[in-house]
């Protein structure tokens, strides 16, 4: 059987990536279609260096590093433009345009989805773009449309089966990503007397919240943001009270992260907090989106310590082995 993968865009090292290389890895003879491909980032040439990329027109246009972002509207097309003849299977994974794919009717289309377009769909934050909502009701009509070429969906979380089912009207199997239980394996944890939160600084996470909640109560907070050394960021996660999590995940690998480590989740209860903490257990769930209410939720963390093994064991199920069994037998049971 012949088989692709297909990615948004290859410029940064993230959880996705990394959920990225685990596909690759189930199928190591698959050629990655995507976007563009920074090849001079580091990780990611010592990560898909050796893999068979092929990248759309974007990559030919001068200097398109420095603005990729502005290109929002040709992200379609350059899917689009992308040839599948000879494919038996082709999986698309993707936050954003990489389903917009076309494919012949004997090539299947299985659609990896950890959410619909968050822009599109204001599930970052945005409620409105002035006069960018023009474009944005355009690219809401095309994601439908779109959506409509993906043979099956799989979806990256509860939440992310809600979205799916809410936004395009489908059902969609579960198969939740993974996290790499080897970076922490043997990493001493300790006491540091900070909390942290970690990712992206896009709107929706609320870092916002996790600094003015610590600054009121006088804790210090480390934010783990940009592209970090792996093992730096591994330091950090080892010597936090907790991780805050303050905004809306799709899923939230770095809530597993911290717990592979044994520390607790301070979360927001929403979105993947719910099937990534347990409450009380490996973790405190706070009720409003609030400085307050994180507040409150800090002050209980103190009273109410989890257990590292409990968070340890929660991780655990979150495994690359769990990851690539029950992907297999998702793809398995569509084709």
């Amino acid at each position: 059987m012949r088989i692709a993968v297909v990615h948004d865009d290859l410029v940064q090292w993230g959880g996705a990536e990394r959920v990225l290389l685990g596909l690759s890895e189930i199928y190591p003879a698959a050629p990655i279609y995507t976007s563009v491909f920074d090849s001079t980032n580091n990780t990611l040439m010592r990560n898909f260096g050796t893999k068979n990329v092929i990248t759309s027109f974007l990559q030919k246009i001068p200097g398109w590093k420095n603005f990729y972002k502005t290109l929002l509207p040709l992200y379609p097309l350059a899917f689009e433009q992308f040839c599948f003849d000879g494919y038996d299977l082709v999986i698309s994974h993707t936050t954003r345009f990489a389903k917009s794919i076309i494919t012949k009717p004997e090539t299947k289309h299985i659609c990896y989805l950890h959410t619909p377009p968050r822009f599109l769909w204001h599930f970052s934050g945005e409620k409105n773009y002035g006069l960018g909502e023009i474009l944005m009701t355009k690219l809401r009509i095309y994601d439908q449309v779109a959506a409509r070429r993906v043979d099956h969906f799989i979806a990256g979380s509860e939440n992310a089966k809600k979205r799916i089912k809410k936004v395009y009207g489908v059902d969609s199997k579960v198969v939740y990503p993974f996290v790499d239980l080897d970076r922490f394996k043997g990493v001493e944890t300790f006491d540091g007397g900070y909390f942290t939160v970690v990712g992206r600084p896009n709107k929706y996470k609320r870092f916002d919240l996790a600094e003015e909640a610590c600054q009121e109560l006088g804790i210090p907070l480390k934010i783990i943001e940009g592209e970090l050394d792996d093992k730096i960021v591994v330091q950090i996660l080892a010597g936090c009270r907790a991780l805050l999590v303050s905004g809306i995940e799709d899923f939230g690998l770095a809530s597993l992260e911290a717990q592979a480590l044994g520390k607790p989740v301070v979360a927001f209860a929403e979105g993947g907090a719910l099937e990534t903490v347990v409450a009380e257990k490996t973790g405190i769930l706070f009720p409003e989106q609030t400085t307050k209410s994180l507040k409150n939720a800090l002050l209980r963390l103190e009273s109410c310590a989890s257990n590292p093994a409990d968070c340890i064991r929660n991780a655990a199920n979150f495994s690359k082995e769990n990851f690539t069994k029950s992907f297999k037998q998702a793809v398995a049971s569509l084709l």
